[in-house]
């Protein structure tokens, strides 16, 4: 069921905020304050919210939200899949550019007064910024993408880009026919498929060396999601691979890298579990063919 709280119609408007929720009765409220706090006000709010069991519609419809805002909430049965509200998120987005928000993440009030500066001079397809991370009470300092090699770059490298940081060129994504996929084994690495698909067709990313948000979703804090994310970033490796046939080397590496870092990481929370369940992984695909 879709409910429409405020929407007018502007052909105009620069911006989209597609902001996800599920279950965010705890953040909500933070987060879309954040938005409206925007120094910068030519831009839409549109909330997907996954099927939620708790309060977070309530506090949302509770909110006192000026009616010269673009609002509106799109309420969605729940399937555990952060892919697909995105997916309709866009659909029913009337901005030239996309911004993404997650639930428990922040913006900076100049966040969107800073990009529309920057549109202006600069024809990239995806811009994306430092964040604060706020569960690690420290700085994240992304990395620039290559230029030349951008597809290569993200997979030899990783992901370099919080979804939260990110705005994307609308119309590149209707030409060039990109969105989320929704796949199961895809979830969780979602975001860093979406990046590879823009790379993979030529788009340009810009990074904004200032600090524009606040981060505060730690994706490893329970062992269910972090089994999960695991899995799935070796299979979209393995999915990609046709991609690079003269480079398994650098192929394997870096799912070495993967695997050597989840070990690290189960070692310093001193779960026995995870780790046992990472050899036990590595043993009956024999190292990952």
């Amino acid at each position: 069921m879709i409910k429409y709280l405020t929407s007018k119609k502007n052909s105009q408007l620069l911006f989209t905020i597609i902001l996800t929720t599920y279950n965010s009765e705890n953040f909500i409220n933070k987060a879309i304050k954040s938005i409206f706090k925007q120094k910068f006000k030519n831009f839409q709010l549109i909330i997907v919210d996954d099927g939620s069991t708790d309060n977070t519609l309530k506090i949302i419809k509770n909110l006192k939200i000026k009616k010269k805002y673009k609002f509106k909430i799109l309420n969605l049965p729940h399937s555990g899949s952060p892919a697909r509200s995105r997916n309709v998120g866009i659909k029913k987005s009337r901005g030239k550019y996309i911004c993404f928000l997650d639930c428990d993440d922040t913006f900076h009030k100049n966040k969107l007064d800073c990009l529309y500066k920057l549109i202006k001079i600069n024809n990239s397809d995806v811009f994306y910024h430092n964040v604060y991370l706020k569960h690690e009470k420290k700085n994240l300092y992304c990395k620039i993408i290559s230029e030349k090699t951008p597809f290569e770059d993200l997979i030899f490298n990783g992901n370099k880009i919080c979804l939260s940081s990110s705005c994307i060129k609308k119309n590149f994504l209707l030409k060039k026919k990109i969105k989320f996929n929704e796949k199961k084994n895809f979830f969780s690495v979602e975001d860093y498929d979406f990046w590879l698909q823009i790379a993979n067709n030529q788009g340009r990313f810009f990074l904004i060396t200032k600090i524009l948000g606040t981060i505060n979703n730690n994706e490893f804090s329970i062992s269910k999601k972090r089994i999960v994310h695991f899995l799935n970033t070796i299979f979209l490796l393995k999915n990609y691979e046709k991609f690079f046939k003269k480079k398994k080397f650098k192929i394997t590496l870096r799912k070495f890298r993967i695997i050597t870092s989840f070990v690290k990481i189960a070692i310093f929370e001193k779960n026995l579990n995870f780790l046992f369940f990472i050899f036990k992984f590595l043993i009956k695909l024999r190292f990952i063919k």
